[in-house]
């Protein structure tokens, strides 16, 4: 794997590990003020949110509707400037207390140890939304 490759994947195995302690700081250390987070647009936190600054706000939005959510990773790869790992993701609707695991996909683009854009896609909306009572 050539170094860039190596890095980008570092920064994203450690950008996970910050989550897993319960320091979003850590997870967002590689954001800057152009970072785009690309969310379902179906979801009602859906959309492109803009900038570190936006990623507690987004996980906000997340808990307005759900009581827990987990991503558990199952394999993480680079390519390029691209990280890709998926898992799954454990939610639970904050209004019906009804649990799902929904197949998820992140793709981090990083540029000179920058994350430019994270896409974020959901295996199956439809439950995520059942769960939170959104339908």
């Amino acid at each position: 794997m050539p170094p860039t490759e190596e890095n980008n994947l570092q920064l994203v195995k450690d950008a996970y590990a910050s989550s897993a302690r319960g320091e979003p700081q850590g997870f967002t250390a590689s954001f800057t003020a152009d970072t785009e987070i690309h969310e379902a647009p179906s979801l009602p936190y859906g959309g492109i949110h803009k900038g570190v600054q936006s990623f507690p706000t987004l996980i906000g939005k997340v808990l307005e509707h759900y009581s827990s959510l987990k991503f558990t990773k199952h394999n993480i790869i680079a390519s390029g400037d691209n990280v890709v790992s998926w898992g799954v993701l454990d939610l639970v609707g904050k209004k019906t207390g009804t649990a799902v695991t929904i197949p998820l996909v992140e793709i981090w683009t990083i540029i000179d140890g920058k994350t430019q854009k994270l896409e974020v896609i959901y295996g199956d909306t439809f439950e995520a939304l059942k769960a939170a009572d959104l339908l």
